[in-house]
């Protein structure tokens, strides 16, 4: 497996969606807001690029948490505001800090014995803890099964064939090559679609290898295909 040294890589757009589950126009909305902003590449005017680093991946998901608890987008603003006058030195504070909601108000977690209100709503019950160590397993885990090449099975008829999937640093996604047919390639925003659109680039690839043959044309495979016969 490929090691991933996650403090080194450099997120775009399509990724942190696909990563977070935080959608596009929310992920430029926060940046605007000054939510939650990329620390590795801002835009910069019509068509520029947002690059996220892991710290920021986490910062959104802890976000999207909230607002799925039903925080309003104000009072997740004024609980960052609060975080980083309190929390100077980090450029995310929301990844480094343990917060509690009942829904309506977002509490630190200063030590187990005390809460404080970042909202100024003091009073209310707690009732929703959100670890950071929680969401950095699970955005690890995603953030590895996306970024690690592998190698899958596609059947099409009687044929079973190896795509070599890898993710598509520069647009995001995956691209999936079949090397034992020349040229078959494909790409898709997740896994699965890339699956799916190499099996339909597959049954191309063969329509136009029978075509060529019934010219008389011999189309070279690189590599032998593995035979799975029906059961």
């Amino acid at each position: 497996m490929t090691t991933i040294k996650l403090h080194r890589e450099a997120f775009n757009t399509k990724q942190v969606c696909a990563i977070t589950g935080v959608s596009r126009k929310q992920i430029v909305h926060w940046d605007e807001r000054g939510i939650v902003m990329p620390s590795l590449k801002s835009a910069a005017g019509r068509g520029s690029k947002r690059l996220y680093s892991y710290h920021d991946l986490l910062a959104l998901r802890m976000v999207k948490r909230l607002r799925d608890l039903g925080i309003s987008l104000q009072k997740i603003r004024r609980c960052v505001r609060y975080l980083r006058k309190h929390l100077a030195d980090m450029s995310q504070p929301l990844n480094f800090c343990t917060l509690v909601t009942d829904g309506q108000t977002i509490q630190l977690v200063e030590d187990e014995q005390t809460l404080i209100d970042t909202v100024k709503r003091p009073g209310q019950r707690a009732w929703a803890q959100l670890s950071v160590a929680d969401l950095d397993h699970e955005l690890r885990t995603r953030v590895i099964r996306m970024m690690t090449k592998r190698v899958e099975e596609v059947t099409v008829g009687d044929e079973t064939y190896q795509v070599r999937v890898e993710p598509d640093e520069e647009c995001g996604g995956f691209v999936a090559v079949v090397p034992g047919l020349p040229g078959c390639i494909s790409d898709g925003d997740t896994l699965q679609e890339a699956l799916d659109m190499v099996r339909d680039a597959i049954e191309c690839w063969l329509s136009a290898r029978d075509e060529l043959r019934r010219e008389g044309i011999e189309v070279p495979l690189k590599a032998r295909r593995k035979q799975r016969k029906k059961a």
